[in-house]
């Protein structure tokens, strides 16, 4: 494990990365301005009251490590499908339905997040 030298403080900067990180890649997917801001100031703020209701006292390393667990698959998640997402959103921008989501589509995705999850855990 790479991390296995990392004090609390390296956990709570890794924190304070992965939620940065899912907020850009949340509000990324928004259309208008006003909803871009919202979506990323309320990860923001999730990110900030769980790290300061949960990063304290004897479990704080193991509930930033499951936060980071949570959020930083989501976030690498939308690099990887950026494409996909592109489309779809050009096609919401010019008034037209999205695309529906196939099975294999479903499946890539899932093995995705898998893969990723298991990469991070590795690290």
């Amino acid at each position: 494990m790479l991390t296995a030298h990392f004090t609390l403080t390296h956990w709570w900067i890794a924190a304070i990365v992965a939620g940065l990180a899912l907020a850009a890649a949340v509000q990324s997917l928004a259309t208008k301005t006003r909803n871009k801001l919202i979506a990323a100031a309320s990860v923001t703020l999730a990110t900030g009251l769980y790290t300061a209701l949960r990063g304290s006292g004897d479990g704080a390393r193991q509930a930033l490590q499951l936060f980071i667990l949570g959020t930083l698959p989501l976030a690498v998640l939308r690099l990887v499908f950026a494409g996909y997402l592109r489309r779809q959103l050009a096609l919401t921008r010019s008034g037209q339905p999205m695309e529906d989501i196939t099975g294999k589509q479903q499946a890539i995705f899932f093995a995705t997040f898998v893969a990723v999850v298991i990469c991070i855990v590795i690290l």
